[in-house]
């Protein structure tokens, strides 16, 4: 509901700039929601098995199917498109799929003059503020010679909202993505930080009335984006480093305690020692952010160990409890094992990890 109002907000304030416009002008508009997501009773003559459609004047001027490869991503989109793959798009793969085509537009302005080209000579007609998953599925299905209900190479289902400046666009953007559980807090700092510099002139109080969210959370998102680089890399991916993350590791790098210092210190030494170790493909590494996490607070507080550059490169869980089976860490005289009793993991599991560790960290 309050996405839903958020985005009615915004559609407010472009409607504003159209009171001009004459009673029958508007009565042709169709009413599908602010931002005409629902195709029902919307066609196109492109439309994917509807060669025989009805046209609607109105709805052609703002809906059109055309090849993926004519967009590009918005500059400030929030969403870090690399990092796309086909199990984060499983559901939306399947999705069309089934229906044979995309029912939910892609929202887009169109690019004119030096702006349609990128800085390697590529071209492109219109740029995404809102639908990157959508884009990027289907250019996987078109990739993969799937074809749609029409028997014909999938085509992306735009809108074209060339009235949205950039605070629009961004708080459209923002709104359609908010609820999306694949979208991590890390890309959200990245792109509010430049929001709050660039739309809102570094008021927090003002950008968090804009896009409709607590002030308070909004500061903790804000502040995800200050962790180190060398934290940063020490996760698998972005998409794993969650806002409470910093939260519990930010005490150490905002203290004038010599303690603390000592203790940030070690933090972004085990961090880059993480990062070194998946650079290289070292095996057993953190596999998630909480583990990640764990690996890096230990490293705060173990200063005798970290002293002898122990640091934590892997762990391993037993299956059956979940529970820390064997703790793996790399010192200056090879490798120290942690096994603690009560983990739950059987013999042969153990077994199985140390000979692991062996043939991974040891040579013929």
């Amino acid at each position: 509901m309050k996405n839903r109002s958020l985005l009615s907000g915004i559609a407010d304030r472009i409607d504003q700039g159209q009171e001009g416009a004459s009673p029958a002008r508007r009565s042709e508009v169709p009413q599908t929601g602010p931002f005409g997501s629902n195709l029902a009773g919307i066609s196109n003559p492109r439309a994917p098995g509807q060669p025989d459609a009805a046209i609607q004047k109105s709805a052609i001027q703002r809906l059109h199917w055309v090849d993926p490869a004519r967009c590009r991503l918005w500059e400030h989109h929030n969403r870090a498109y690399e990092l796309l793959n086909a199990e984060r798009c499983a559901d939306l793969i399947a999705g069309f799929r089934t229906l044979g085509r995309q029912e939910r537009p892609a929202i887009v302005r169109s690019l004119k003059g030096d702006a349609r080209f990128d800085a390697d000579g590529n071209e492109y007609d219109f740029e995404i503020l809102s639908g990157a998953r959508r884009h990027w599925t289907v250019s996987w299905l078109r990739a993969h010679d799937e074809a749609n209900a029409a028997g014909e190479p999938y085509l992306l289902l735009i809108q074209v909202r060339d009235e949205l400046d950039t605070a629009a666009a961004f708080e459209l953007s923002d709104a359609e993505n908010r609820g999306q559980r694949d979208i991590s807090d890390y890309e959200r700092s990245r792109e509010y930080r430049w929001a709050l510099k660039s739309l809102y002139d570094g008021n927090i109080s003002r950008m968090a009335e804009a896009i409709q969210i607590d002030r308070s959370n909004l500061s903790r998102i804000l502040a995800l984006f200050d962790m180190p680089n060398e934290i940063v890399q020490a996760y698998p991916s972005i998409l794993d480093i969650r806002t409470w993350h910093w939260r519990q590791l930010v005490p150490y790098f905002s203290s004038e305690a010599p303690g603390e210092q000592e203790a940030s210190r070690r933090i972004l030494a085990c961090g880059r020692a993480l990062a070194k170790a998946r650079a290289e493909h070292a095996q057993h590494l953190p596999t998630t952010g909480a583990e990640t996490l764990e690996a890096l607070l230990e490293a705060a507080r173990d200063k005798q160990r970290v002293s002898k550059r122990g640091v934590v490169v892997a762990t391993i869980n037993a299956q059956a409890t979940g529970k820390l089976a064997v703790r793996i860490k790399r010192t200056t005289r090879g490798i120290t094992l942690e096994i603690p009793r009560s983990s739950g993991a059987t013999k042969p599991e153990l077994h199985a990890a140390l000979q692991q560790v062996i043939d991974d960290y040891f040579e013929e």
